[in-house]
């Protein structure tokens, strides 16, 4: 018996990596910048020793609901926005398509473009960039 004619098997084009997310965030103070690695938000931030924090971002409170270190938010691997409180005393508000949700504190949440979060009060918009 004859084999079967071989087919060369189809040309797969190589993996292209998917684009890198770039976030940028606004402030109702006007302060806007990308999110480049660990931020903290609040009155007068710090973070905890050995923690690697890329900014600071000092906001003034004029009724004092924005704690000292209120939050954080970083980029993570996967390439998402993560917000997260710290435990602050007034808490976080998540507002998406205007529905508000209380951030649990110590408890991550995923943000999307055109979310955005009230620390205190004091409000950031959260867009996501493309990199092309």
């Amino acid at each position: 018996p004859t084999p079967p004619p071989t087919t060369a098997p189809p040309t797969v084009p190589p993996a292209v990596p998917p684009p890198v997310a770039r976030w940028r965030v606004a402030f109702d103070t006007g302060e806007s910048f990308e999110v480049t690695g660990l931020t903290l938000v609040g009155r007068r931030p710090e973070g905890r020793p050995g923690e690697p924090v890329h900014r600071l971002v000092p906001l003034h409170s004029e009724d004092l609901s924005l704690s000292k270190t209120h939050a954080q938010f970083q980029v993570v691997p996967d390439g998402a926005l993560v917000v997260m409180d710290r435990g602050s005393t007034n808490g976080s508000v998540l507002i998406r398509r205007g529905v508000p949700r209380h951030l649990t504190g110590g408890r991550p949440s995923t943000l999307l473009d055109g979310d955005v979060v009230r620390f205190g009060d004091r409000t950031m918009t959260v867009a996501r960039e493309s990199s092309g």
